[in-house]
C-alpha cells in the first residue's frame, strides 16, 4: 500500500490497489473518489466473496461499510494535476445514411 501513496494518477493508483486485492479473489465493484482539497482518495472495494472481503479489510486496516471495504488513501498534492477528462461524443450519421435507413 505504500506504493499507492506515490501514485501520480488514477491509472497507477488503480493498478496498485488491484494488485493488493488480487490474493483475496475477484473484484466485483471498485470505486475511487478524489478529494483534491485533502489530497486523499476514498476507495470502495467489493469482492465476489464476502468472506474474503472481511479478510481484505483486516489486511488493509480498512473498514467494512455496507458490504464494501472502505479505504482512505493519502495521495500526492499534485495527484492528477493538469489532467483533463476527455469524453467521446458520438457524431450523428450523415444525412444520406439516415435517409437510406428509412
Amino acid at each position: 500500500m505504500e506504493r499507492t501513496r506515490e501514485a501520480r494518477d488514477f491509472y497507477a493508483l488503480t493498478k496498485g490497489i488491484l494488485a493488493v486485492c488480487e490474493p483475496f479473489g475477484s473484484v466485483h465493484s471498485f470505486k475511487l473518489i478524489h478529494n483534491r482539497g485533502a489530497s486523499r482518495v476514498a476507495c470502495l472495494i467489493e469482492l465476489d466473496s464476502p468472506q474474503q472481503q472481511a479478510a481484505l479489510a483486516r489486511a488493509l486496516g480498512a473498514r467494512a461499510i455496507n458490504g464494501q471495504v472502505c479505504l482512505e488513501i493519502s495521495v500526492r498534492h499534485d495527484f492528477e494535476a493538469g489532467r483533463k477528462v476527455v469524453t467521446h461524443v458520438p457524431q450523428p450519421a450523415p444525412v444520406e445514411a439516415r435517409v437510406a435507413a428509412r
